[in-house]
């Protein structure tokens, strides 16, 4: 599957795309409102809710993918822009436990990873596990210590910085690896109703042999994004010049945000993986048919 006929694909489908364009500003909206809100609590009462929007958003992405496979599927009239963009929320109960579970076990194998990865770095290199905690211990109390305890510090902390960039690119490698594989659960989930470890079994199977080209698809935005951040930096600091309410000017630069992104890149991003996903599926089940009446 090459990755200039899908961003084609996207392109013919997004000619009329008002809709799905207001599903993901609306739902972009509806987390800067959630955010902002959240910055207006402290100590444990703003980690409580903090935690509950956390949940409470947790599967709001969903209305994107409901919108994205409509508008593949030249279903782009039956997209309701408001039923849609809260269908995260309302079916919350259902979709909970499978993006949990995605989020959990890719959570898991990055800490497990890093852990083992540490631990076999550690082994191999100069510093020891006794060396690593003693600056771990002067960087987070600030102990005052000696010129040549300073000489040394300095030595192991070069030694550890690298132990540890290596662990982080370790850990950022299968995270990306297990996101590829696992990818296709939530639209999976909307259109067979797959739940749990059957939608990402079935991701995983898709994904054989496919994820490199989900990777170079999702990296070719990269540009896009860039721009993007550039330019919701310059809206921050001009809303933070203008607006001198933290919540306020909080809220205003989350929406800026969420619609120089939405419209630069996000809404054909996720159209090119609907895309993806649907030809995949489509290749994966009359592909399979064909191949079988060939060989009869």
């Amino acid at each position: 599957m090459n990755i200039y006929d899908i961003k084609r694909k996207a392109n013919e489908l997004l000619v009329n795309h008002d809709k799905l364009f207001k599903v993901l500003l609306y739902i972009g909206i509806i987390q800067a409102i959630f955010s902002a809100v959240s910055t207006l609590f402290d100590g444990v009462v703003g980690g409580i809710v903090s935690l509950i929007i956390t949940i409470l958003t947790f599967t709001l992405s969903h209305g994107a993918i409901v919108a994205s496979l409509k508008t593949v599927n030249n279903m782009e009239e039956s997209i309701d822009e408001k039923e849609d963009a809260l269908v995260g929320l309302k079916k919350i109960g259902h979709l909970f436990p499978t993006y949990f579970l995605y989020d959990f076990i890719i959570g898991i194998i990055c800490f497990v990873v890093g852990i083992i990865g540490f631990l076999i770095i550690m082994s191999v290199s100069s510093v020891s596990i006794e060396q690593f905690l003693q600056l771990f211990t002067i960087t987070i109390n600030g102990i005052t210590v000696s010129q040549a305890q300073i000489v040394n510090t300095a030595d192991v902390f070069s030694n550890v910085f690298s132990i540890l960039t290596l662990v982080i690119c370790l850990i950022i490698f299968i995270a990306v690896y297990f996101s590829l594989r696992f990818g296709l659960f939530n639209y999976i989930l909307q259109k067979y109703d797959m739940t749990g470890v059957a939608a990402l079994k079935e991701s995983s199977r898709l994904m054989k042999g496919n994820k490199w080209t989900l990777f170079k698809l999702e990296l070719s935005f990269l540009g896009w994004m860039i721009l993007s951040a550039i330019i919701a930096g310059v809206f921050t600091m001009l809303v933070e010049i203008i607006i001198p309410i933290s919540f306020l000017a909080s809220l205003i630069e989350s929406i800026l945000t969420v619609f120089v992104s939405v419209y630069l890149y996000e809404m054909k991003l996720n159209v090119c993986v609907a895309v993806f996903y649907e030809e995949l599926d489509y290749e994966d089940k009359y592909g399979n048919m064909q191949a079988q009446d060939e060989g009869m």
